[in-house]
């Protein structure tokens, strides 16, 4: 039996894979584009080119392959121009489908500082809005057809090789710019701050979720986190600096980002289901270790992440 990672070339992705194929199983990449990511590596994914906003390849996929769990990853950005696999895995496989979702979830009317798997969710982006929508479309296909889904909401992710401008992706470049030997202009305020997750963590939470028996699958959608408190740029550049004396670190907060913290704050993320539930336990709770770590993937590492 396989597992498919939709957006297995993605930073977060491509670290699920590599953990999957670590263990020993088999494993399926979709991808729109051609990836030269595991040409070197002893055990390498099948790559399958196919766009999951295409059911009929959706479909392909399934049929020639034997697909137990789903790990969908892939971004949505847009109602209209996205379609998840669901149907067509549970059509096809009737086994276990893993959601990405989002801290984006939670947007505005929240009057606690501290978030629950039970917080209002009412996004400010597009982004959030969808993943929302998948939530509540698993839960749907859980209590309908007795799909084994379950999601991770992760909070903003820090990791390297990311292109897509974003709320809160300053601070991962934040990190990667000065272990590159380049000055950064980060876009987002001192301080003010957002609940993180090193890509690490996140795959290996996508990873453990999908193990977790059925039967321990009580609250489905899951926030998690590696640091639950939020983490502001300026605690960041103070551990860059630790191991980066010189690093060039100044601030011009855009306006964007601005309007999104005066709507929205996120003060801390409580991931306590996922630690009792299924035993959720980041690695990377401690932001000088994930800055050290991360700072090491960037230089021994930057072809894997195309620097």
């Amino acid at each position: 039996m396989a597992k498919l990672v939709t957006g297995g070339t993605g930073f977060i992705g491509s670290c699920l894979v590599d953990e999957l194929l670590e263990r020993g199983d088999e494993v399926v990449v979709t991808s729109r584009h051609a990836t030269n990511r595991w040409e070197t590596a002893s055990r390498k994914p099948t790559i399958i080119t196919a766009d999951i906003a295409n059911m009929s390849e959706v479909f392909n996929v399934f049929k020639g392959n034997n697909i137990d769990c789903v790990f969908h990853l892939a971004a949505m950005l847009s109602l209209p121009c996205e379609v998840n696999p669901w149907a067509a895995f549970n059509t096809n496989a009737g086994g276990r489908v893993v959601m990405a979702s989002t801290g984006g979830t939670y947007g505005i009317d929240i009057s606690e500082p501290v978030i629950t798997d039970t917080t209002l969710q009412r996004p400010v982006t597009m982004y959030g809005t969808t993943k929302v929508f998948g939530e509540l479309l698993g839960r749907f296909y859980k209590k309908k057809f007795g799909t084994d889904f379950r999601s991770a909401r992760i909070p903003s992710v820090i990791g390297p090789g990311i292109r897509t401008r974003a709320i809160g992706q300053y601070n991962s470049w934040m990190i990667e710019e000065p272990a590159l030997g380049r000055p950064y202009v980060c876009y987002g305020p001192p301080d003010r701050g957002l609940p993180v997750i090193y890509f690490k963590d996140a795959a290996a939470a996508f990873a453990q979720l999908a193990d977790a028996g059925a039967d321990r699958i009580k609250t489905i959608n899951y926030n998690v986190a590696s640091m639950n408190k939020s983490v502001a740029p300026e605690v960041i550049e103070a551990s860059v600096k630790k191991a980066i004396p010189d690093a060039a670190i100044t601030y011009d907060p855009d306006a964007e980002v601005m309007q999104y913290f005066a709507a929205v704050r996120l003060d801390e993320y409580d991931d306590s289901h996922a630690r009792a539930e299924w035993d959720w336990q980041p690695k990377y709770g401690n932001i000088d270790y994930m800055v050290e770590d991360f700072i090491k993937e960037v230089r021994e590492h930057p072809e894997r992440y195309g620097l």
